[in-house]
């Protein structure tokens, strides 16, 4: 792993960007303590910072093909990379390296862009020609590896991280209005947009082109459902819990870091015991380590028991024989690292889940552990959150006559009773109103906290239509999935991750995005995801693979009591944040977030959720070089 750094002129007689690009590269040095790396030619100067995972004593980059023609910095891991060399090999390519992300070079000669297609791992690149000056970047299927560009007047500039493109000169700092909307939507900005205008991403299964100045962004792949009912022709073994199995033996097994240690981050949960216990199986028993984060239960807690799952986690390292590493962390100790870890997320993503994830990688560096695996994907891809639900309840309601439920939600409306919103939502397409699994704000609450003129102005449900793309044939559970598949996984969860992992210096791997599962997924009818509760077909996969008692919990994840600690522990700091005269966001919020500090007791929990968001901007702002002051243009004056 490490992070990477391009500068590729518009003009051949453009400057070099030598010193540029030291800075780009210094700043990501958390991304790569190892090595460095750089190449300054005629056209472009490129670079990296090295994370040493893979042929730890040779495997430095820039990497050149035989004739000195092209130049190669990855920031990733291509798990099929023993095949490809040996295929390569028999063509006649000559390897300098025992480096897996060198094949990607050589195949890259032989087929172009096509070679996306043949490589199975995670990775942002870069490939220089320089007979051709031209540069090639591109991004894995997933979007596990994140990728920045930026026009910059004389240079594209592309790196890993956002921070290393807003110090540039030329990087204007302006916020992007609709981005701003649509993290008030969603708690993240997705797909290409970021929070500033000048900055975009290389959206996942797209590469780029830069020739002649002009810079040309394509997709080579994308996620596409299979009819929900079996085809004709298809076998029932083709959707077997067998199947599956076997494609997530073998993701596990190909993604092994034999050079360094490394570490599963387990909650207890389903999904990281699974890895546990197939790590095991694969190694034939051999010792594994396991980091489990905690949570004291807060002062407003309640009765909630789920911020800790150290004696689930202990009962399956204990089963696996697995060495445990328990963290247990207060709301003081997450307060004062609060600030760092929106630092390290690089961009705002108010996924409380970054802090335990932060405080686990922290552990796996003090360690000696340079890689983590995580169990991230098998909900998005089997259907595992709760939202999902939403689609029972969606079919039940459409055999009721319109005419009655629009009735029964005025009368609801009228009472003040619950049961509003799913009335509501069954009147309405899903692109209208899903905002996906971590969906905070509402239109009708944006209007009010942003003062905006929602329903002339909110882009935010055009967006969602449009990021869903032509779903006519789609039952509403796959339109759901795919909006979270293209904007929840790799702009919440993996930026998250990546982010979180890289600022202590440690490789996050998630073995359940390994290509075959997630075809495997995209092939499924619904009845082998969803049978009133999600992951239907993984439970089934892994019988007898974890013991019965994971398989009968029910599904908790790193639960963080974000909201008891906003209207607990951090409720004064919280409030001196966000309503002083000189917060950042004080002229785009004014004094509104004090509706949601004075919610009552019932409605806290969301509550803070949403204050969250509002926290994790603010704090943002205040550590951004914005060079001025920024006013969001659809503010009613």
């Amino acid at each position: 792993m490490c992070g990477i750094a391009v500068l590729v002129a518009k003009m051949n007689q453009s400057r070099s960007m030598k010193k540029e690009l030291e800075k780009m590269l210094d700043i990501m040095q958390h991304r790569g303590p190892d090595g460095r790396g750089s190449v300054y030619l005629p056209g472009v100067d490129m670079g990296m910072v090295r994370l040493a995972i893979v042929d730890i004593e040779s495997g430095a980059q820039p990497i050149w093909n035989e004739d000195h023609t092209m130049a190669l910095v990855c920031n990733g891991e291509i798990y099929n990379s023993t095949a490809l060399r040996s295929t390569l090999i028999a063509n006649g390519h000559q390897f300098k390296t025992h480096s897996d992300v060198e094949v990607v070079l050589h195949l890259y000669e032989e087929m172009g862009e096509r070679c996306l297609n043949r490589l199975e791992g995670i990775y942002a690149l870069a490939i220089w020609n320089d007979q051709r000056k031209a540069l090639f970047v591109a991004r894995d299927r997933m979007g596990v590896k994140p990728l920045y560009y930026a026009d910059i007047g004389s240079h594209w500039a592309f790196a890993s991280e956002l921070r290393a493109l807003v110090l540039l000169d030329g990087v204007a700092k302006e916020i992007e209005d609709s981005a701003l909307m649509a993290y008030h939507a969603f708690r993240f900005t997705p797909h290409e947009q970021t929070l500033y205008r000048s900055i975009r991403r290389i959206r996942p299964a797209h590469f780029a082109q830069v020739n002649l100045g002009v810079l040309q962004i394509d997709a080579y792949w994308k996620p596409t459902f299979s009819p929900t009912e079996l085809p004709v022709d298809s076998r029932e073994e083709d959707f077997s819990p067998k199947r599956l199995r076997e494609a997530m033996f073998t993701a596990v097994k190909d993604q092994f870091a034999p050079e360094v240690n490394s570490a599963v981050l387990l909650s207890g949960g389903l999904d990281s015991s699974a890895l546990l216990a197939m790590r095991r199986a694969i190694s034939g028993g051999k010792p594994d380590i396991a980091i489990t984060v905690a949570f004291e239960r807060p002062a407003s807690g309640g009765r909630r028991v789920e911020y800790t799952e150290v004696e689930h986690a202990s009962s399956v390292a204990r089963t696996f024989q697995a060495e445990h590493i328990v963290g247990v962390v207060n709301a003081r100790d997450a307060l004062e690292a609060l600030p760092q870890i929106i630092a390290d997320l690089d961009e705002p993503i108010a996924d409380p889940t970054a802090i335990p994830l932060w405080f686990a990688t922290r552990m796996a560096h003090a360690n000696g552990c340079k890689v983590v695996y995580s169990g991230e994907g098998l909900d998005e891809l089997f259907a595992g959150y709760k939202v999902y639900g939403h689609e029972r309840w969606m079919r039940a309601l459409d055999r009721v006559p319109e005419t009655l439920r629009r009735s029964l939600l005025e009368w609801l409306v009228r009472k003040g009773l619950p049961g509003t919103g799913v009335i509501g939502r069954s009147l309405q397409d899903i692109n209208d109103w899903y905002q996906g699994v971590g969906g905070i704000f509402t239109p009708e609450e944006r209007s009010t906290l942003l003062q905006t003129a929602v329903a002339k102005d909110d882009p935010v449900p055009a967006r969602a239509g449009s990021l869903m793309g032509a779903t006519d044939s789609l039952s509403a559970l796959q339109r759901m999935m795919l909006f979270d598949l293209l904007t929840w996984l790799p702009d919440n969860t993996l930026a998250k991750s990546d982010k979180i992992s890289m600022a202590h210096s440690v490789e996050l791997r998630v073995p359940y995005l390994d290509s075959r599962i997630v075809d495997f997924a995209l092939s499924s009818p619904d009845h082998k995801t969803w049978d009133g509760g999600g992951k239907k077909i993984v439970r089934q996969a892994l019988t007898g693979v974890v013991p019965s008692f994971v398989l009968r919990r029910r599904k908790a994840g790193f639960n963080v009591p974000i909201s008891a600690w906003l209207f607990g522990e951090w409720q004064e700091f919280a409030r001196e944040v966000l309503l002083s005269p000189n917060a950042a966001t004080r002229e785009l919020y004014g004094n509104r977030p004090h509706t949601l500090f004075d919610a009552p007791k019932a409605r806290q929990e969301r509550a803070g959720r949403l204050l969250f968001a509002l926290l994790t901007l603010e704090l943002w702002l205040q550590q951004t070089p914005l060079h001025t002051e920024w006013r969001p243009t659809y503010l009613i004056s």
